[in-house]
């Protein structure tokens, strides 16, 4: 029973992986059939979803670790796993900046910021007296009482974010356009917040099983994402439209 709980926990990592290589590859793809003004946007959600493979490939990687009875390598992996969890917010914030400034370079200064919180958060960690990393029936559970590095992250780096996106939200859904392109950009910006958001639900839960739960939820996230920017024949059969990839 307990291999089979671990197993499932290291299967759900795999396939979060594979959809998020396929959609990171789909979106490479086409990158080069984009014109100059969508392809800042193309890159941001290759850096976005190229983070959420990494995160969970050192997720995997520290879980397998486990399995070996090696406890040397867990603590590396997971500072390795919150630099990458960290660097989530800073796409999210650029393409956002970018779908409503329409400047790239905007984009890319107003998401550096979210670097400032980065870095705190990080910081704050690796001050910490001791990380306790418990190894349970249904993989690893990270205990740490770090209120203030708590707060940099919820205040700095979840929050912020995932108000501009319900923010955007409401505005895409207010604005008159397509309902393709309206069906493309709301389902993309769903897909990303339920991400994130269970993301941070994965950080700070303290049973296997909503760590387990979580995970299902993002690959479902992920899958949406894909779905949202590559939609499927008979969806796309129903609009016709002139853009592309959340213009």
């Amino acid at each position: 029973m307990i291999q089979n709980v671990m197993f499932f926990n290291v299967l759900i990592n795999l396939l979060i992986i594979l959809v998020s290589l396929i959609f990171l590859h789909s979106l490479y793809n086409k990158y080069y059939e984009c014109n100059g003004s969508t392809k800042p946007t193309q890159m941001g959600l290759m850096i976005l979803w190229g983070i959420i493979g990494v995160y969970f490939i050192i997720d995997t990687v520290s879980h397998i670790n486990s399995f070996s009875g090696n406890s040397d390598l867990q603590i590396p992996l997971y500072f390795l796993s919150l630099i990458a969890l960290t660097l989530v917010s800073l796409p999210i914030v650029f393409l956002i900046i970018y779908i409503i400034s329409g400047n790239k370079y905007i984009g890319a200064a107003v998401s550096s910021v979210f670097l400032i919180f980065s870095f705190l958060y990080i910081f704050t960690i690796f001050q910490m007296d001791q990380i306790n990393i418990i190894d349970t029936n249904y993989g690893l559970i990270v205990s740490s009482n770090n209120d203030l590095g708590t707060i940099i992250f919820l205040s700095g780096l979840f929050i912020v974010p995932i108000s501009m996106i319900l923010g955007l939200l409401a505005l895409i859904l207010l604005r008159r356009i397509s309902p393709f392109q309206k069906y493309k950009i709301c389902f993309s910006l769903l897909s990303i917040s339920v991400v994130y958001s269970f993301l941070l639900l994965i950080t700070i839960s303290q049973t296997g099983e909503m760590i387990i739960a979580s995970k299902i939820f993002i690959f479902l996230g992920v899958v949406l994402g894909y779905f949202a920017n590559f939609p499927p024949k008979l969806i796309e059969s129903k609009y016709t439209t002139n853009f592309s990839i959340i213009e």
